[in-house]
């Protein structure tokens, strides 16, 4: 009898000691991105040096992660891992001491966020690939939705604390914090028991890992299928920071303190969204398209809000369905893959979603100010749903072919 329990993976006692030490260090992480924002605008920082500052905090992402997934897939993790938290709890150190010592300049901040962001694209890959070697392969998907759940919850805490902490003391105790913050996780990564780890074995060398990655996924429709959704979905839904501060304040009428509320209200039902899917255990490629197609109809919702308490409510099952929808995507995609693609495919999956921000951010933007609040959110859940639901048609062709005795409409268990 399968176990339906999305705690399930805390049962073992590595994964306990990893995501509690990991908690404390991703709350310092989501306050640290906070208060590179708001160092920028203390330097006196346009909207545009705010992008560069964005572009050095995501771009390596964009432009290393497929790379670095294929070195993921082949080093030690354990070891790689605890190399580069120790590394990006450093340069956080040294941003706090260049703005204790009173040096700091938007060139400080814009070269160590950047080795901060080159650090995090090497980081994310390697570390969620080392968190499926804790548990047995069957709760694979499980601690991958688990791990979202923690980031998620964590977010809750570190933007209000980076608040807080920058307006009584200033942003160098922030970056301080994280920086210190790092020392939970790597003492957590000393108290592991390697005996226990279910370790992947290395792919044979090869001279395009990046490649076989990509065609790992391309090569079968189902996947191929999956992740050109996720990819225009992630583009056009996904800009909470630029949607929903217009919503904010057009439909709205209300000033920044809502934006921050309806994030806090958004990340509970992201926290929701990742408990559900770890309840799961083999998912089928449908369900992207029917998590999709609810993640159109609950952000068109919450476009549509008139008052705040409205939006409060609606923002929830935006926010559950929204993760639900990266985390069915990242099982479906892992499922059917060797693990020796592991970390080159979690790679592709975090390129897409991250990685689309700086094409569909400004056409947000756009949206919003030559329309309205309400249609910059709007846009985005109308292709989401059309997208969904062209996904749903194409899978269920795709199954009445590979089996004729399908009903129109369902997909084979």
């Amino acid at each position: 009898m399968n176990d339906n329990n999305p705690l399930r993976s805390f049962r073992e006692r590595n994964v306990r000691i990893f995501f509690g030490g990991l908690w404390i260090s991703t709350i310092g992480t989501w306050a640290h991105n906070i208060a590179v924002v708001l160092i920028v605008r203390e330097l006196g920082g346009t909207g545009v040096e705010l992008g560069i500052a964005a572009a050095c905090q995501f771009g390596p992402l964009l432009l290393l992660g497929l790379y670095a997934g294929a070195v993921a897939d082949r080093v030690d993790r354990y070891r790689t891992t605890l190399r580069i938290q120790a590394a990006m709890g450093v340069v956080a150190l040294a941003l706090a001491a260049v703005i204790f010592a009173g040096a700091v300049n938007l060139w400080w901040v814009y070269g160590l966020t950047l080795i901060f962001g080159t650090l995090s694209a090497f980081d994310n890959p390697t570390r969620r690939t080392l968190s499926t070697e804790l548990v047995p392969p069957e709760n694979m998907g499980n601690i991958l939705s688990l791990g979202t759940s923690v980031m998620t919850s964590a977010r809750v805490v570190g933007p209000a604390l980076a608040a807080l902490l920058a307006t009584a003391h200033g942003t160098e105790w922030v970056f301080l914090l994280n920086g210190i913050s790092y020392i939970s996780f790597l003492f957590a990564m000393v108290r592991l028991d390697q005996s226990r780890f279910h370790t992947i074995d290395a792919p044979q060398r090869s001279k395009s890992p990046v490649r076989e990655g990509l065609a790992a996924v391309w090569s079968v429709p189902m996947l191929r299928s999956a992740l050109v959704i996720f990819a225009v979905i992630s583009t056009f839904a996904y800009n909470h920071s630029v949607g929903l501060p217009l919503l904010v304040a057009d439909s709205l009428e209300r000033d920044d303190a809502a934006f921050g509320w309806l994030m806090s209200m958004m990340s509970l039902g992201n926290v929701a969204g990742s408990l559900l899917v770890a309840r799961m255990h083999h998912i089928r490629d449908v369900w992207v398209y029917r998590v999709g197609l609810c993640l159109g109809l609950a952000l068109a919702a919450l476009s549509l809000s008139q008052t705040l308490w409205v939006a409060l409510i609606l923002v929830v099952p935006f926010g559950m369905s929204g993760t639900a929808f990266v985390n069915v995507t990242t099982v479906v995609t892992q499922q059917d893959v060797s693990p020796q693609m592991r970390s080159r495919v979690l790679a592709i999956t975090a390129v897409l979603f991250i990685g689309s921000t700086p094409i569909g951010g400004p056409i947000t933007g756009v949206v919003g100010d030559t329309i309205n609040g309400m249609w910059a959110n709007l846009y985005g859940a109308l292709i989401s749903i059309v997208v969904a639901v062209g996904g749903m048609i194409v899978a269920s062709r795709r199954a009445e072919l590979a089996d004729p005795t399908v009903e129109p409409g369902e997909s084979p268990s």
